[in-house]
């Protein structure tokens, strides 16, 4: 039987603990309402994904980033003797009090420094279905564009990055040959995403590798880095 949303998200938050990753004490449930969502969506004039709905809907936490092993040649290498490594990322934070702050933040920061003429200069339109959802060396955005993913094809994959210090996105191929803006790709969905830093897709490949080479168990204590308040 396929699991709800919501019980991808869930089951993905217990996997994270149940991995030594995080602690229960980290996660409150989640004020945001569809109401909440809603309104973001309107604001922007964007239809967020299902999954991305309920987890924004799960949970808040106040950790910032976060790591997990996987195909140091990227996503698109999954074959089973890829060589693994981890790979550090910044999920936007949802804290309990105004839980979607940093969501309206990021997707205020991400359009005015795409539309600014003196930094990447492009029409809002051309912009208006990327949702920055972290920070991976630049945004790390969900491009609401992509709805037919497969797996097995990049080009078709929702999750892409910008570098943060790069604003001529033709050259660094972030804009196609139509003249549509792609990013890098870094995941299919975000589904992937979770299956990666929540459940640890690749945590036995990469214990494997270690002992391998006579290296010690990860600690997965540290895979996940609160804030220092």
């Amino acid at each position: 039987m396929a699991r709800t949303e919501e019980e991808i998200v869930k089951r993905a938050f217990q996997k994270l603990i149940r991995r030594g990753a995080a602690r229960e004490s980290m996660f409150v449930p989640s004020t945001v309402t569809d109401g909440d969502i809603d309104t973001f969506e309107r604001q922007y004039d964007v239809r967020l994904p299902a999954l991305f709905r309920a987890y924004l809907k799960a949970y808040c936490y106040d950790f910032t980033t976060m790591c997990a092993p996987m195909p140091v040649d990227g996503a698109e290498h999954s074959e089973p003797e890829s060589e693994k490594g981890l790979c550090w990322i910044e999920l936007i934070a949802l804290p309990q009090k105004e839980p979607l702050v940093n969501l309206y933040a990021g997707m205020e920061s991400f359009r005015r420094i795409c539309t600014d003429k003196d930094l990447v200069n492009l029409k809002l339109e051309r912009i208006r279905n990327f949702v920055p959802i972290g920070e991976w060396d630049g945004p790390l955005c969900i491009d609401l564009g992509r709805t037919d993913v497969h797996a097995d094809d990049p080009s078709s994959w929702q999750i892409c990055r910008f570098d943060e210090t790069v604003f001529d996105w033709k050259s660094a191929g972030y804009i196609d040959g139509r003249g549509v803006v792609t990013g890098e790709k870094k995941f299919p969905d975000f589904r992937t995403l979770l299956d990666i830093y929540f459940c640890g897709k690749y945590d036995k490949a990469y214990e494997r590798q270690l002992r391998a080479c006579g290296g010690e168990k990860p600690d997965y204590r540290c895979y996940v880095q609160t804030r220092i308040k």
